[in-house]
């Protein structure tokens, strides 16, 4: 089983991001939209969400980002990892508008099978984003804005950093400086 998420985790994570022969900001800017989106309670419609923020980004404002990059990254939510994630946004809201929390982990869990279970993508979206953002509301909300955004920004810095030395590294093994391989790479984007 570990070998099998490791192989995932590679393959739909990391290998997008290497791989890719955009400009390094664009890919940083997409693995962070990507992140910010992926903490934050709307599974089932991050992909949508990074395809409308990339729109917006490059149809308005003249700018890119790597959209390939950055739908891969919203998997950092999945089925696996969401209920601890939003939990832990719901419980992080609750603490910092200090209220309580009347939800176990356990309901909460119920609650999101449930709704995984429900027939029908789109009804499964209603009522996923029914529970999520209405019916735990601003909790659920600000505690997940407090991981998306240190997300964004560590995320964004964190594959600037990675990506240049991958790329650094792939042009010191062809026996060119980094520029010249940069420029080989642009010319082929």
């Amino acid at each position: 089983m570990k070998k099998l998420i490791e192989k995932l985790i590679k393959e739909k994570l990391i290998n997008p991001v290497l791989h890719s022969t955009a400009p390094v900001k664009e890919v940083s800017l997409g693995v962070a939209v990507g992140v910010f989106l992926g903490l934050t309670p709307t599974v089932g419609v991050q992909m949508y969400l990074v395809a409308l923020i990339w729109s917006i980004y490059r149809y308005i404002f003249c700018r890119h980002f790597n959209l390939p990059v950055g739908v891969a990254m919203v998997w950092i939510s999945n089925p696996l990892t969401m209920v601890p994630l939003y939990y832990l946004f719901l419980l992080t809201g609750y603490w910092l508008l200090e209220t309580q929390n009347g939800l176990s982990y356990e309901l909460f869990s119920e609650y999101l099978i449930h709704i995984s279970a429900t027939e029908g993508t789109w009804k499964m979206i209603v009522a996923g984003a029914r529970f999520l953002l209405i019916d735990l509301g601003w909790p659920m909300i600000i505690g997940s804005i407090v991981y998306a955004v240190p997300g964004f920004i560590i995320s964004y810095f964190m594959t600037k950093q990675i990506v240049t030395s991958h790329r650094k590294s792939k042009a010191s093994l062809a026996g060119i400086s980094y520029d010249d391989w940069r420029t080989q790479q642009e010319t082929q984007h």
